[in-house]
């Protein structure tokens, strides 16, 4: 949380258009299949018998769940090999594009930090120029410093159910729009219950906040 602070008092951002803060896994960037294939050549494989990540991480051979304290360290190894490979999800930089046009855009991203200015460049290589966030844990309190940059709406996109809680709890008054990119995770998961739109794809996240800021 500290870095992340650090990171928007750098920002210069219009104090009355609306922020769109989004994520990137799983909503702007694929993120789920190459985990699934990263693993795979760590003898691990991921059972999406549920959203999280805890307890479904299993290795091949016997099936058991790989200790929560080495979660750091596989993320550190996907992410060494795999944050340029990461593919743009359909159509979600031309709705991005659309929308800078009436909000300002920030990618609030979950990502260790050693590897945020690598992910920074690949997003600008795609086009995505838009300040990006890096940070850890519950992203309400970053949504609510970043509220006092602006007195404009704040809307919220993330496919994780527990940051949608966190922004409803610290910023209450933000739309909150719950997209997951990936087929198999949208079947499985349920509608968060914090957010107020469960969205198909970026045409129709794009059509809500139109029709939500009425332009």
């Amino acid at each position: 949380m500290k870095f992340a602070l650090k990171q928007i008092k750098s920002l210069t951002l219009n104090s009355i258009r609306p922020f769109i803060i989004s994520d990137a896994d799983e909503v702007i960037l694929h993120f789920t299949d190459m985990l699934s294939q990263y693993l795979l050549t760590q003898h691990m494989y991921v059972d999406f018998t549920s959203y999280n990540l805890e307890g479904n991480i299993k290795y091949i051979d016997t099936n058991k769940p790989v200790d929560k304290k080495l979660f750091g360290s596989i993320l550190d190894g996907y992410f060494e090999e795999n944050v340029e490979k990461q593919v743009l999800v359909k159509d979600a930089a031309l709705h991005l594009e659309n929308l800078s046009e009436i909000c300002d855009i920030i990618i609030l991203t979950n990502i260790p930090h050693n590897f945020a200015n690598r992910r920074r460049k690949i997003l600008n290589e795609f086009g995505l120029s838009y300040p990006m966030i890096s940070s850890s844990g519950p992203k309400g309190p970053v949504l609510k410093a970043l509220k006092k940059k602006t007195s404009g709406d704040i809307i919220f996109i993330d496919d994780i159910s527990h940051h949608h809680e966190s922004a409803a709890q610290y910023v209450p008054d933000s739309l909150r729009l719950q997209f997951i990119a990936n087929d198999h995770l949208n079947k499985i998961e349920k509608k968060s219950e914090f957010c107020h739109h469960r969205c198909r794809d970026w045409n129709h996240i794009e059509t809500i906040i139109r029709n939500y800021l009425q332009v």
